[in-house]
């Protein structure tokens, strides 16, 4: 025997599922193509104009904390190189040979998604394979990296927030 609730609610209910779940493939298709726009920018070409992902084109890449974070390193590193001494996309100084892959893109929550990339370097001697886990988020219709992991460093902004820590009561410490 049917329930007459259940039948009442069955057509709203599976509207609401089939909503959230076009949501999340739209979400999806987005995060990959913001993390594809991305690396497409490498190995990063002498033509100009230039992918600067830590310079001009650091709001276009980063949510607004973590571009904090990083320009706060580089405030506070005063002239010479903070403890971000590489490019975060690729945590490299050379992309020569650089080739990336997108090998997942999944959903996170509301407004937030993770993508994870693979990195060959194949003019490094051995050739070099390195593995990054980009946090998004959504911020105003456009995705940005709220956070990068990889094997060396497995979580940027917690790497960052205790360097400038670090930074900062050695600088203190410095005026006494």
């Amino acid at each position: 025997m049917k329930s007459p609730i259940l039948s009442r609610l069955w057509p709203a209910l599976a509207a609401a599922l089939l909503a959230a779940t076009a949501v999340e493939a739209q979400d999806l298709v987005g995060a990959r193509a913001f993390v594809a726009r991305l690396y497409a920018h490498y190995p990063i070409p002498d033509r100009k104009p230039m992918f600067e992902p830590l310079g001009k084109d650091a709001t276009s890449v980063f949510d607004a904390s973590l571009l904090h974070l990083i320009r706060e390193d580089t405030r506070l590193a005063g002239g010479e190189v903070g403890a971000l001494d590489s490019d975060p996309l690729c945590e490299c100084q050379d992309d020569s040979g650089m080739t990336s892959q997108i090998t997942d893109v999944h959903v996170d929550g509301p407004m937030r998604a993770k993508a994870t990339v693979v990195l060959r370097f194949s003019a490094a001697s051995p050739p070099e394979i390195v593995e990054h886990t980009l946090d998004l988020v959504e911020v105003a219709g456009h995705w940005r990296i709220h956070d990068i992991h990889t094997k060396d460093t497995p979580s940027l902004r917690d790497y960052l927030a205790q360097s400038n820590q670090t930074q900062i009561k050695a600088n203190q410490a410095h005026k006494r």
